[in-house]
This record gives C-alpha cells, sequence and structure tokens, in this order.
C-alpha cells in the first residue's frame, strides 16, 4: 500500500505518492537554497510552483487523482535545475532551445465571444481587431449575397468554438504564441527580471 501525501503548489492541491513527494520536496529545498540572497527568490519560487502545479494537473483526470514518482521525475526533468551560479539566470535551464510548434488555441484574454478571433490573431500572429472585422465582412458579404442570415459565417464559428480547445496554461498559452518552450511561459517572464536587476546591479558597481 503507497501512502498519499497532500500538498500545496502556489495555492493549489495535488495528492503525491510519498516517493513523488520526497522528490519534489528535495528539488524545491534545492532550488530555495541556490536562490538565497536573491531579492526575487520568493516571486521566482511562486512561479517555479505554478509551473510544477500545471505540469502535475496534465497527469490528473477523472478516475486518476494521484500524481506518481515517475510523473514527478518526468516533470522535473522538464523544468530542470535551478541554476543561480553566475547570478543571472535563477530559474531552471534545460540544455536545449527547441522552438515549438504554434498551435490553434481558444484564447479567453480579452475575447468578445469566446475566444475563437483571439486564438486566430495569435496564430497568425495580427491583430484580434483584424481579424473581427474580417469575420464581420464575411458575415455582411454572405448575407448580401444569399439574401438571408449568415449561417455559413456564424456556423464555421460555432464550430470552432466546439473543436478548438482553450489555452489554460502557460505552456498552451506560448505554444499560441509559438514561444520557444526553453522554460515556462510565465517564469521566463520573471527570469528576464531577474537579469535586468542583477545587470543594473553590476554596471552601477563598475
Amino acid at each position: 500500500m503507497q501512502k498519499v501525501i497532500t500538498i500545496n503548489l502556489n495555492g493549489n492541491a495535488f495528492q503525491l505518492d510519498e516517493d513523488g513527494y520526497e522528490a519534489l520536496r528535495a528539488y524545491l529545498a534545492e532550488a530555495d537554497a541556490r536562490l538565497g540572497g536573491n531579492p526575487d527568490a520568493s516571486e521566482i519560487l511562486r512561479d517555479l510552483e505554478q509551473s510544477i502545479a500545471e505540469k502535475c494537473q496534465r497527469h490528473l483526470g477523472p478516475g486518476k487523482s494521484v500524481v506518481t514518482m515517475a510523473e514527478v521525475e518526468q516533470i522535473l526533468r522538464e523544468i530542470g535545475p535551478v541554476d543561480n551560479s553566475a547570478g543571472a539566470s535563477h530559474a531552471p535551464t534545460p540544455a536545449s532551445a527547441v522552438p515549438q510548434p504554434k498551435r490553434l488555441y481558444q484564447i479567453r484574454e480579452g475575447a468578445v465571444v469566446s475566444g475563437v478571433a483571439n486564438g486566430l490573431a495569435a496564430y497568425f500572429n495580427i491583430d484580434p481587431t483584424i481579424v473581427r472585422v474580417v469575420w464581420v465582412m464575411a458575415a455582411v458579404l454572405e448575407a448580401t449575397r444569399a439574401d438571408r442570415p449568415p449561417m455559413l459565417t456564424i456556423g464555421l464559428y460555432v464550430l470552432l468554438m466546439f473543436i478548438v480547445p482553450y489555452a489554460k496554461t502557460s505552456e498552451e498559452r506560448a505554444a499560441a504564441q509559438g514561444a520557444a518552450q526553453t522554460l515556462p511561459y510565465k517564469l521566463q517572464h520573471a527570469v528576464e527580471k531577474v537579469k535586468a536587476t542583477f545587470t543594473g546591479l553590476h554596471h552601477r558597481a563598475h
């Protein structure tokens, strides 16, 4: 019988088997130690916990409520070790940077209806307003030519609402933009801010 332990990752509760819990506890303790003295350590650790929480959520579903040791090890390999060796990089740094292909998602942030237009705009790297204008013009053109409501245009939008998934995690939002996944998407911004802080301190010191 395997012991199960409930943990809290940045406000998200998860159940891990005992071996997985010990592996994650050791990883976070090492990350905390390596970030010692860094003024942004607490923020980086929060982003790190959030990234781990999002990856844990991928392994759960109906009939499965516990993250196993093997799954924890996979998550930690994806994130990589925390490196604070030169005062420049304070976050997981995988061995290689491989740009990920773009994927089409619905994006709720700033959506007018469902997020389809936002997702298409991110995929084609254009302003969402352009997508909305084109969609309205297509609907008007269809209604004018067919002398009836634009059922095809509306039907296509509704179809996309049902078949295109929502971008729920930071990695999915990054994939919607075609961003490289060398680091968890939210964590990249924290790293960039920390780098800027230490660069400024370095320049003032010299």
